[in-house]
């Protein structure tokens, strides 16, 4: 007698929520390194592509808050706004925050209250932009620039009040986190790939006869920290040390002396934070980390280049050409240029788009032997002072300090599971390594790293409901 054929077993994805999310980014991985290595020099191919793609489905999903603003993430932190004209990227995120924000208002057919907490800081720093912004445009600043830096505010305001709309719960809390942590390692391998071929958007390092493409990614020791914060809670810690391997790969070949100090900065801070297993667990991961780590840079040859970058390289400035030694001393060249304007415009500032003279050699890429009117500055605490005053520049400072202890507070005495409790901790010290990294970037208000940053802010303070499903990891 024949027997029936027994069915398939039903795949369970919520079970499996692992391994098809690993799978969907090697999916993406492989076909971005398969696009790149049929048509190199052509690497930006697949960032045009997934930029498009992301904006698509962003539409699609218009009744899905949670992917919307995921998507967003997923465009800043994807290497994507590098290739675009930064109005060109400017005008794709606008259309990704103005989808979120329709996003909230379908989902919930038009009855969203927002928090007035939220409000207030929303429309207070839209304020402070508007009035920068009229102010600049008013002393004869270049109104497109002007605009520009408006724009750069806003958007770290709207993500800043998209998070703390959205983001409720401790399971939409590990949804964002995880996603923040995947997505940055994921830019992290595309550019490592992008950098083996020499992609132009990538800066290059020429030095000790090394000439190499950096993989600068600056969202790189958020990541890596908050990695690091969840070793002693995470369930599969090989995921975890693949992805602290895959980071650390990232940062090291960046020989950017400011993400090193950046990510420095935020373990240490997180040392301070946290204690118990989660403690003794990074200093054991980092001490046999670094044992097995330090031969094989010394026997790479890239131990001297790495010396030479937190030395400042010594051996660059006394044999380098006076052009690149002005070039080497570009930021404490700002300083100069820049403090006697503050001490002019002590008050107001010179409002936003304000520029400065500057040695062309002391650009990247600038003109040789002229004078440029340049407006990128390194510090993000000078260049506050500098556009909108000194009192902006305290309220600024009161305003990180007030961040930090009210998210640290967050963190104990909410009733979360451990893990959670670990990945806010990271999440908060990375925070810190961000405050250590804005002396030499602006990244708090700078495109496309504000938005990330205010996000993160947002989902490290919110008042998040614990999940009981989750408590069983405790």
């Amino acid at each position: 007698m024949a027997t029936a054929p027994r069915p398939f077993p039903a795949i369970d994805i919520n079970r499996h929520k692992l391994f098809f999310c690993s799978l969907i980014v090697l999916v993406v991985i492989a076909l971005a390194l398969l696009i790149q290595l049929n048509a190199p020099g052509e690497s930006e191919t697949i960032y045009y592509v997934v930029s498009g793609a992301i904006v698509l489905v962003s539409f699609i999903s218009l009744l899905r808050p949670m992917v919307c603003i995921s998507l967003v993430l997923a465009y800043l932190i994807s290497p994507a706004p590098f290739f675009f004209d930064v109005n060109y990227s400017a005008a794709i995120t606008s259309v990704l925050i103005v989808n979120c924000f329709a996003s909230i208002l379908l989902a919930s057919g038009f009855r969203t209250t927002f928090d007035r907490k939220s409000l207030r800081t929303f429309f207070f720093l839209c304020a402070m932009a508007a009035a920068g912004t009229v102010y600049g445009i008013a002393r004869g600043n270049r109104a497109s620039t002007a605009l520009g830096d408006f724009y750069q505010i806003i958007e770290f305001a709207l993500l800043l009040f998209l998070a703390q709309t959205l983001i409720k719960t401790e399971r939409q809390f590990r949804v964002i986190a995880n996603f923040l942590i995947a997505a940055t390692i994921v830019t992290s391998i595309l550019q490592m790939a992008d950098a083996l071929m020499g992609a132009h958007y990538l800066p290059h390092l020429n030095q000790r006869g090394i000439d190499v493409a950096r993989t600068i990614n600056l969202n790189g020791p958020i990541a890596l920290v908050a990695l690091m914060a969840t070793l002693a809670t995470a369930r599969s810690k090989k995921w975890v040390m693949a992805g602290i391997g895959i980071l650390a790969v990232n940062l090291i070949w960046s020989f950017t002396r400011g993400l090193w100090v950046a990510a420095l900065a935020a373990v240490v801070f997180l040392l301070v934070i946290q204690g118990g297993p989660v403690r003794r667990m990074v200093l054991q991961f980092t001490f046999f980390t670094c044992l097995i780590a330090a031969p094989v840079v010394y026997l790479s040859g890239l131990g001297t280049v790495i010396a030479d970058r937190i030395s400042y390289s010594v051996l660059q400035v006394e044999s380098a050409s006076p052009e690149e030694q002005v070039l080497s001393g570009r930021r404490l060249l700002e300083y100069f240029l820049i403090l006697p304007s503050v001490a002019e415009h002590p008050i107001a500032g010179k409002g936003l788009g304000a520029t400065f003279e500057i040695a062309g050699e002391a650009v990247l890429e600038g003109p040789k032997g002229e004078q440029v009117d340049h407006h990128y500055i390194h510090n993000l605490y000078l260049l506050v002072a500098f556009r909108l005053g000194l009192p902006a520049l305290l309220l600024f400072l009161v305003a990180l300090w007030k961040y930090f202890r009210k998210a640290i507070k967050n963190s104990k005495s909410l009733e979360l599971s451990l893990h959670t409790r670990a990945l806010l901790a990271g999440l908060i010290a990375a925070m810190f390594g961000e405050v250590v990294l804005s002396l030499t970037s602006p990244t708090f208000l700078n495109h496309p790293t504000a938005g990330v940053l205010g996000c993160i802010m947002a989902i490290t303070t919110n008042a998040l409901r614990p999940d009981a499903s989750l408590q069983s990891e405790s």
